[in-house]
């Protein structure tokens, strides 16, 4: 499992949202990345997921995403919305699980495992629109790791949940990461911190740029931290 960023440039409305980004993620593995509101993450991720246009490369497992069809890239690669709500347009939550299980022709059964994973059995007949953010978070979820990608993009997956959400999506990334490729956006490191003896790498962003890349140290360095825009650990456990 490969991912790579070469060069990558997005502008929108004559504004410079990415500025020449060039990444590499090696599979199997946890990945983080870490950066204020508007620093790009969430558009790093739509680029990679072929949601947005951009200019460079991004290339997978050796090939040029732009050659993929898009039967190819939903079995291929997974991205989880940052706003739950952006991707519904099913009428049941049953509904929108299984909708990317019937586009690439797998079994609805495997489905029912999950659901039970991340406990939302007794949201299946309800309207995704009808949900709380901590319940729409988990359908969000469910919709798109119910394929199995070998590669998951996931923005900020751990807002609006609670404790039993939050428990249930570690549980998750622990029992996945030594098969798949996962890269999680965040503008808070509390995730990263708990899951830090997993992680394989984190990258720092700001303004569109790469402030750094490196591994769990970069956890600790609070005075980069503070510079790229991110609160440091250490300041949740200092007193007002």
């Amino acid at each position: 499992m490969l991912l790579e960023i070469i060069n990558l440039r997005v502008v929108m409305d004559s504004r410079e949202i990415l500025k020449d980004i060039s990444l590499r993620f090696e599979g199997p593995g946890l990945y983080f990345i870490l950066g204020p509101n508007g620093s790009g993450k969430s558009t790093l991720l739509r680029a990679m997921a072929q949601l947005i246009d951009y200019e460079g490369s991004v290339i997978i497992n050796g090939r040029d995403a732009k050659e993929f069809n898009r039967l190819e890239l939903v079995r291929t690669l997974g991205y989880v919305w940052q706003n739950p709500f952006y991707g519904f347009f099913e009428a049941s939550v049953k509904r929108e699980i299984s909708f990317i299980l019937k586009n690439i022709g797998e079994s609805l059964d495997k489905m029912y495992k999950l659901v039970e994973f991340f406990g939302i059995q007794d949201l299946l007949e309800r309207s995704p629109f009808t949900l709380s953010g901590g319940e729409a978070k988990r359908v969000c979820l469910l919709s798109v790791l119910v394929a199995d990608q070998s590669i998951l993009l996931l923005d900020e997956p751990e807002t609006e949940l609670d404790l039993d959400g939050l428990s249930r999506l570690i549980q998750y990334l622990k029992e996945n990461v030594n098969s798949k490729l996962i890269i999680v956006a965040t503008p808070n490191p509390l995730l990263a911190y708990k899951l830090r003896t997993l992680l394989r790498g984190i990258v720092l962003i700001k303004d569109g740029q790469i402030v750094s890349v490196g591994g769990v140290e970069l956890l600790e360095n609070d005075g980069l931290l503070i510079e790229t825009g991110i609160v440091p650990m250490r300041w949740w456990y200092e007193p007002s």
